[in-house]
Formats: structure tokens, C-alpha cells, sequence
């Protein structure tokens, strides 16, 4: 009968805490070794999972990719220094949104026998991209697992859109207004070129700052040209899980720009300032930190979602310990003796409905709501008013009188060992004190442990469930 009543109340508590679960985003404490595990499907993680905001800070280098090379040269891991900020938001167990600022200098340099060209200009990009963190393939395992548990290394790929606004200017002056003029020699002198300007013109250093706006300039007769750029982002990345909140990203970014005047070159340009076709494109290589700043650590343990092996389920539902065909967690009558006939509960037939079963009762046809002694008899009026003389009761009060080995000598502890002693690991569930583990504070006690608020484990709760019946 223990058995059967923890089968109920285990299937009950599971109902009730599944119909309460709200998970977030955060890695719940371990319960494997307690029979229990947690949820791993996509439909149960869109079901309960509440994901929450993550923060991410970085710092890499920006990249210039357009008709005037870049002033670092082609290495794509060296270029100018820029920072990131972004938050982003899983949407479901493979698919993740992020919105990504990024600050810093895009800056060029040519000098040849052509042409000697050079620009600098600051951005403000904002991008929204999407991410696929390859889920299908590589079954990341999610953050409802604990951390020991997940993936380490997580790698992503992204597509998006972004927007930023430039405004190149150029190094064309010295600090006292001299123009730059290059000479085939290697020289910068304030003079052009020619044999008369050979020992009259000044040899001039270049003060690397950024002076003449090109487009004010207007080299080319374009005019005001627009300074908003848009572009396609495409980001590769891993991450690294270094904590439960915690994890640091290492990616590139390729910005495909909607716009070819970010060096001042494009198609439209006059003899050898013509360019190529398309945008002014740019890379920017980072690393960064992650932080899950807003995940509730007490949600970890009241809003955890997990569920009973099956193993355990199929035992319940197949457990029949009296043999009368019912299933334990059904059964309305359990400990029905071996070969007696039950209905569809579980029960024995009472034909004569006086509470007694077919098989215990000595007077099978007794009138309906007649009173009857404990073999189902039904009593005379002589036999009915002496079980009811309570004259030779002993009072309450009196007990202690009469069996003092029923009672302790405080007044407070006065009958508690008419109950078996409670061990000491469940004193703390008899909430009044009575002395008596009742079924209300098993109840609660079992709540708890599904809610994953208590330290019992699952042998306890058997443990407990036994001594309850040993009362």
C-alpha cells in the first residue's frame, strides 16, 4: 500500500509542477543521480525556456578593403583599432539575434608612380544580425543541462544588415598649409615637379593629420555624394564557454558595403583616380566577452524543468502488487486478498452495499442502511445501545492516569509517543509539532522535492513514505 500511494502522489506532484514551470536561460543543479534528468527537446525548450539578454564587450581591428589599399598593407589581423558592444538574445536552442555597435577608423594609403593617395575616417556601425550556432549537426547541448555537461567550444555563423555614416578627409597639407606634392625621387616637397622647382622648393614630412575633406574637395565633379553607407555583414565566429555566465567569442565580420566613396575613388573618378566596380568593403576581426547578466539565480532551482525517466513511469504504471489485475496507481482498493473478484477500481464487490466486501461479510443481504457490527451483521436495537454506553469510557484527561507509559511528563509532550519516534531527518516536516508526520506535510514535503527546494533525495522520500505508514 506505501508503494502505491508514492506512485500517486509522485505522478500528482510531477502534474502539478509541470503545469508551474518558467525556465530561464541558466544551468539548473544536477538530479541524475536521483533518477531524474532534464529536458533536451526543442519542443519542451520552446515550451518552458524564457530566455534572457545577453551583454557582450570587445575590442579587434578594422580592415579597409577598397581602391586605396589599406594603411596596415593585406594582413587581415593587423589594421586599426576599434571596440564593440552588442546584446543579443537566443531565440530558440540554434538561432540567436544580435544587435552589434562597433566604433573606430577605416583609413587607406597609396603612393605610386601614379598616384599617392590617402584618407581616414571614423564609424559608427550598428548592425542586427542572425546566427545559426550549427545545433543540427554538432546537437550543442543547451544551458538546461548543467555546466560540466555543455559544449565548450560553440562555433556560429551570421548574416545581417548594418549602417554607418562616413566622413573621409585626407593628409594633403602640413601644419602650415603646404601642399603635398609627390616627387619621383620619394621626396614630399610644396613645389610640383620640374627642373625650375628643383632647388627652390622645400622638402616637406608628412604631419598625418587628417585636414581636407574630400568630399568638399570634389576631385571628381560628384558633388554631395551621400556619407550613409549600408552594407551586408557576414560573421564566423566560435565561442568559448569559460563559466555558466561567462563565455568569450573569437570571429570575423565582412561588411559587403552599399557604397564606393568611402576612399574617394570609385568608377566615376577622372583619368587615374578611376576605380573599380563595387563597394568599399571592410573586415573587422575581434574577440569579446559574453555575460548573462539577468538570468535570476533562484530560478535555477524553483523553475528548473526536468521529468521522471521513463523507466520509473513504466514501473509505476505496470506495479500490481495485490494481483487483482488493476494497476497500482489506480487501484482504489489496495492489499486486496489474492483471488478475490474486483471491479474496475479495484475493489471488491459489496452486493448489499453495507461497506463490508462480499468476502468478509457473514450476512450478504442486509437491508439497505442498516447498521452492522464488523462482519457486516446487521444489529439489534439491544446490540446497538450498548455499543453506544460510553459509561465505563476512560476521559481524556484521565488517560495518563490510567496508562502512564503513554505519556512523557511535560504537558506539551503528553501523548507524542503514542506515535512512533520521527528520525531526526524529518523532525523539520512536522511543522505543528504534534509528534505526527500527517499526509498533508508528506504532501508538502514531496511538492518541495519536485520543486527542487528540498535536500531530500528520492530514497528519502521512500524512506519517509514508509515511516508515515509505520505510525
Amino acid at each position: 500500500m506505501k508503494k502505491y500511494l508514492l506512485a500517486i502522489w509522485l505522478t500528482w506532484s510531477i502534474t502539478l509542477s509541470f503545469s508551474q514551470v518558467d525556465t530561464s536561460f541558466v544551468s539548473p543543479p544536477d538530479t541524475s543521480d536521483n533518477g531524474f534528468d532534464y529536458f533536451y527537446t526543442e519542443e519542451e525548450r520552446s515550451k518552458y525556456l524564457n530566455y534572457k539578454p545577453i551583454i557582450s564587450v570587445g575590442t579587434g581591428v578594422l580592415k579597409f578593403y577598397g581602391d586605396v589599399r589599406d594603411v596596415y598593407g593585406k594582413s587581415p589581423i593587423m589594421g586599426n583599432t576599434a571596440v564593440n558592444l552588442g546584446i543579443s538574445r537566443d531565440l530558440n536552442n540554434f538561432l540567436t539575434v544580435h544587435f552589434n555597435a562597433t566604433y573606430g577608423n577605416l583609413s587607406g594609403l597609396e603612393s605610386s608612380t601614379d598616384r599617392n593617395l590617402n584618407f581616414k575616417t571614423e564609424i559608427l556601425n550598428g548592425a542586427l544580425l542572425l546566427s545559426y550556432n550549427f545545433y543540427h549537426l554538432l546537437k550543442k547541448p543547451d544551458m538546461l543541462l548543467e555546466y560540466k555537461k555543455q559544449r565548450k567550444l560553440i562555433p556560429e555563423i551570421a548574416i545581417g544588415l548594418s549602417a554607418f555614416n562616413f566622413s573621409s578627409k585626407a593628409d594633403m597639407k602640413d601644419a602650415y598649409g603646404n601642399t603635398y606634392h609627390y616627387w619621383s625621387d620619394g621626396t614630399i616637397r610644396n613645389l610640383p615637379e620640374n627642373p625650375q622647382n628643383e632647388t627652390k622648393s622645400l622638402v616637406l614630412q608628412r604631419d598625418y593629420s587628417y585636414e581636407t575633406d574630400l568630399r568638399e574637395l570634389d576631385l571628381d565633379g560628384l558633388g554631395k555624394y551621400t556619407k550613409a553607407a549600408f552594407a551586408v555583414p557576414i560573421d564566423v565566429s566560435i565561442n568559448y564557454q569559460l563559466h555558466e555566465r561567462a563565455m568569450i567569442k573569437f570571429g570575423s565580420t565582412y561588411y559587403f558595403v552599399v557604397n564606393d566613396n568611402i576612399d574617394n575613388v570609385s568608377p566615376a573618378g577622372i583619368d587615374n583616380r578611376k576605380g573599380k566596380s563595387g563597394g568599399d568593403n571592410y573586415l573587422y576581426t575581434y574577440a569579446s566577452i559574453k555575460l548573462d547578466l539577468f538570468s535570476n539565480e533562484k530560478e535555477v532551482y524553483e523553475d528548473a524543468t526536468y521529468y521522471v525517466s521513463p523507466e520509473i513511469i513504466d514501473a509505476l504504471l505496470a506495479e500490481d502488487e495485490d494481483g487483482d489485475g488493476v494497476a497500482d496507481i489506480w487501484d482504489k482498493c489496495l492489499e486486496t486478498p489474492k483471488g478475490i473478484a474486483v471491479d474496475d477500481f479495484g475493489c471488491p464487490f459489496d452486493d448489499d452495499q453495507d461497506g463490508f466486501a462480499n468476502y468478509r461479510d457473514k450476512e450478504l443481504n442486509t437491508e439497505k442502511d442498516s447498521i452492522t457490527n464488523m462482519e457486516g451483521v446487521k444489529l439489534t436495537p439491544e446490540e446497538w445501545q450498548a455499543y453506544s454506553d460510553t459509561s465505563d469510557a476512560i476521559a481524556y484527561y484521565e488517560i495518563c492516569d490510567y496508562y502512564p507509559s503513554m505519556c512523557y511528563d511535560h504537558p506539551s509532550e503528553r501523548y507524542r509517543n503514542m506515535f512512533v519516534k520521527i528520525p531526526d531527518k524529518f523532525i523539520n516536516l512536522d511543522e505543528d509539532k504534534d509528534g505526527y508526520i500527517s499526509i498533508e506535510e508528506v504532501s508538502k514535503a514531496i511538492d518541495e522535492f519536485f520543486n527542487m527546494t528540498s535536500s531530500l533525495t528520492i530514497d528519502d522520500i521512500y524512506e519517509l513514505t514508509e515511516f508515515f505508514f509505520s505510525q
